[in-house]
């Protein structure tokens, strides 16, 4: 008996040394979501604060806008995360080969580079680059793609814009995969590929069946980590278009903050937060049971 009062005793303390940090946590992040969860069914400005139920998630479902944002928020995240995969497994697979070890460290650390850089920062430099008289349109105008006198707007033009960003996006985020890739490469056993060259398996064979099927725990949580990272990004979109022109790179995290912070519609934008919070939260919970199953 004394033996579990004493260890209930233990337990006691060990929770209380919690509390500080869960009430900090409730204070930060769960009662801003209760918050925004509340006033996605007022229509709420600055002034006012009007009960109108289900009236935001109804005005939501039919705005064309709502769903052109959705709709290019997936193909910016589609695409930024299916390239960022591309690049850094094949940059990963070259690092991994036997070549200079000296080289090797080099060229990983000044691969990294965008990564190290800040959003904000990184959409800057992107923009003074494709600038109608950037240094882009200088290099294109140097390799005869188009004329000297042309002066290319890609950042204007609805067409290019949002493109532009996912180019940028990629710049910036591919190493994360390429660093997480290699050292899942460098963690594969070599008995694997020389067990597979004396069965006289070619180098694709070699990829395709052990390369790929020892990453697939690594490629999978990268690949969730960046959707969500990626479809909730705020920065390089603000930074570089604005959402624009014309709403064409438009993204719900841009449309988000137009709806709150210009046009003072805290109710709608609020409900719009909340559509991105359910998405997120379902692609969250894909990650978190992948990682419990994997037991990392």
């Amino acid at each position: 008996m004394l033996a579990f009062k004493r260890k209930y005793a233990d337990d006691l303390l060990a929770y209380s040394f919690l509390w500080p940090s869960l009430l900090i946590l409730v204070a930060l992040l769960l009662y801003p979501l209760a918050d925004v969860v509340r006033l996605s069914f007022h229509d709420s400005n600055l002034q006012r604060e009007t009960w109108i139920g289900l009236g935001n998630y109804s005005a939501l479902l039919q705005d064309p806008l709502f769903y052109k944002a959705l709709w290019q928020t997936v193909l910016f995240t589609a695409a930024s995360v299916i390239l960022h995969l591309l690049i850094g497994l094949g940059l990963a697979v070259l690092l991994n080969m036997q070549i200079n070890e000296t080289f090797r460290a080099w060229a990983r650390g000044l691969l990294i580079v965008p990564w190290l850089l800040a959003p904000t920062v990184a959409g800057m430099i992107w923009v003074l680059m494709l600038a109608p008289f950037g240094v882009f349109n200088g290099l294109l105008v140097s390799l005869g793609l188009i004329d000297v006198n042309a002066s290319v707007s890609w950042l204007g033009n609805p067409e290019t814009a949002l493109g532009s960003v996912t180019a940028m996006n990629v710049w910036r985020a591919f190493p994360f995969f390429m660093v997480m890739l290699l050292a899942g490469l460098q963690a594969i056993p070599k008995q694997l590929y020389e067990a597979a060259e004396i069965d006289g398996a070619t180098l694709w064979q070699q990829f395709w069946h052990i390369t790929l099927p020892q990453l697939r725990g690594v490629i999978t949580t990268v690949v969730l980590l960046d959707s969500i990272w990626t479809f909730r990004a705020f920065d390089p979109v603000f930074v570089m278009t604005g959402g624009g022109p014309a709403h064409s790179s438009e993204v719900l995290a841009t449309a988000i903050y137009f709806d709150g912070f210009q046009k003072l519609r805290f109710g709608y934008a609020s409900a719009e937060a909340v559509v991105m919070f359910v998405i997120l939260f379902i692609v969250s919970a894909i990650y978190v049971r992948r990682t419990m199953s994997n037991g990392t």
